[in-house]
């Protein structure tokens, strides 16, 4: 039974796969490269971003409308036909944005000249231009971390059936992609806290030098950590006393 579960999946994953290619560009301007240029795909609603140099991967079939834009761009829609599949070196070229400044009336100011009392006088920016207001797409949404990234093309499928989701489970390739960004996630606190009490640690918390790291990733492992690094140093150092006591402790017996 799950031989032919398993057939059908990679049955409608090859159908599936036949229907999309990835499309290899690079978006310029006149001055040159355009990097963290959006890149969307207004069919299969997935999107991505140019590279600092520029270049960029993204998964369309024929007929696809793909929007280019970027803060200091006009934006620029362009269907995917045969010949966008054939290169690596296919460019899409955005023109830079002019803005036309409102006319303004050059009065004497009254200013102090004491930064202190003339900050006061001077108004907050409303409507400042970003790619928010401008409602570009992917705009305000974070960027993921690259593990992030890993994890969400693993599980994210374009179309109905999320076939790679499905497989990735299967063959546990997301369990894996997790525990690496556990893995991850505790180097970069461990190294975080290293920078932070390097000098407390033997001084203050009586660890040996050969032990430090060890010591770090004990305190990493405890179920309160979030908690104690949440609150104020303060709290969080009364937090590494008692690890530090109950680590030599162990370390002894």
């Amino acid at each position: 039974m799950k031989k032919i579960i398993f057939l059908l999946l990679l049955i409608a994953f090859n159908t599936y796969s036949q229907k999309t290619k990835p499309i290899y560009g690079i978006v310029i301007d006149s001055l040159g490269v355009v990097n963290d240029a959006n890149i969307y795909n207004k069919n299969s609603n997935i999107g991505t971003n140019s590279t600092q140099k520029g270049d960029f991967k993204i998964y369309c079939k024929l007929g696809d409308t793909l929007v280019f834009s970027s803060v200091q761009h006009q934006t620029k829609e362009y269907i995917v036909n045969e010949g966008s599949f054939v290169s690596f070196n296919f460019k899409i070229y955005l023109n830079l944005k002019t803005y036309e400044l409102d006319e303004f009336e050059l009065k004497k100011h009254t200013l102090l000249g004491v930064l202190a009392l003339d900050v006061s006088q001077v108004k907050e920016v409303e409507n400042e231009i970003s790619a928010v207001s401008l409602g570009l797409p992917n705009a305000g949404i974070p960027k993921l971390k690259p593990i992030d990234r890993k994890i969400y093309t693993a599980s994210t499928s374009n179309g109905m059936i999320p076939l790679d989701l499905i497989i990735n489970t299967i063959n546990g390739k997301i369990k894996r992609l997790k525990k690496q960004k556990k893995i991850i996630e505790d180097n970069a606190d461990v190294a975080k806290l290293y920078s932070e009490f390097k000098f407390n640690l033997g001084a203050d918390f009586k660890i040996d030098k050969e032990d430090e790291y060890r010591f770090l990733y004990y305190c990493r492992s405890d179920s309160s950590f979030i908690t104690a690094r949440s609150k104020t140093k303060y709290e969080f150092i009364n937090f590494l006393k008692l690890k530090a006591k109950e680590f030599n402790q162990l370390k002894n017996d």
